[in-house]
């Protein structure tokens, strides 16, 4: 269920991998000799994912959006305070109508728990570019602040600084498969951080550009130990929470499009190196 650059509009500013290519000029970006998404993929999730249980993600939403019709889901995020959430900053638009819907299992049905808001404002990094890419991150403050239950929680931060590793899980709802029909149900995969390094070498020999990744990013591998089929975001799955225990590492940012059919990893703001920025915006909301 995870996010594909979809038609792989990868954007701008790679910055200091040591012996990473740099692309300046802007292109589009696919995995060679394969095809894009269909038409209809707007809505994608992680490949490869299973389905979670009711309450095992309680910090997850759905942010719906709509353009002069009813709002629909199309990017993911995560409470982080009774009025905040924490997303991509790709998922900003500045026309249309938004939906912050937190508290639910099955994205299609009518559920007690559920608690939606709409947006007060959205708080984008000052250095994000306007397309996907690096400093993809953003608050959302809702109009109404959450009630806390076992279906609604805040996850956690991490500490500033802190470099991720080992094995994390994502989720959120997408395509279980790059051509699959759109889940009604939650999904998580555990997947696996690689070093940058090994990340843009492997980006590189597969479309021709690590762009845009850099040492603000991390990534993780498409293969998991045990696990048949190749692990990947897709396009819809922006914003997203990658979580290690119930902190918050990464925030879901892109990948190759089609998912989950190549060796490509899949790419996340490291958000450790933002908890800084975080406590300064939340203190301003």
């Amino acid at each position: 269920m995870f996010l594909v650059v979809l038609f792989g509009l990868l954007c701008t500013l790679a910055h200091g991998l040591p012996n990473v290519v740099k692309v300046d000029s802007l292109r589009s970006v696919y995995a060679k000799d394969l095809e894009t998404l269909p038409s209809d993929s707007d809505d994608t999730r992680i490949t490869t994912s299973e389905n979670a249980f009711e309450n095992q993600f309680p910090y997850q939403v759905s942010i719906e959006w709509g353009d002069n019709e009813t709002p629909r889901h199309f990017c993911g995020g995560s409470i982080i305070s009774e009025s905040v959430v924490l997303t991509a900053a790709q998922c900003h638009y500045d026309y249309g109508t938004y939906s912050i819907v937190a508290g639910i299992f099955n994205r299609v049905r009518q559920s007690e728990s559920a608690q939606r808001r709409g947006v007060d404002r959205f708080v984008i990094h000052e250095r994000f570019s306007g397309r996907r890419g690096i400093y993809d991150i953003a608050l959302i403050k809702v109009d109404s602040p959450f009630v806390f239950t076992s279906s609604v929680q805040a996850v956690q931060l991490p500490k500033q600084g802190v470099t991720p590793s080992g094995i994390g899980i994502i989720s959120g709802w997408g395509r279980t498969f790059y051509n699959s029909v759109r889940p009604d149900v939650l999904t998580y995969a555990a997947v696996r951080i690689i070093s940058n390094r090994d990340c843009a070498q492997t980006l590189i020999s597969v479309v021709g550009s690590s762009r845009p990744l850099d040492d603000t990013q991390f990534c993780s591998s498409p293969t998991v130990t045990g696990r048949t089929g190749r692990t990947s975001v897709c396009d819809g799955d922006f914003g997203g929470p990658f979580v290690q225990g119930f902190v918050q590492v990464g925030i879901i940012s892109w990948g190759i499009t089609p998912c989950g059919t190549t060796i490509s990893p899949s790419v996340y703001v490291q958000v450790s190196l933002y908890v800084d920025w975080i406590k300064d915006k939340l203190a301003q909301l």
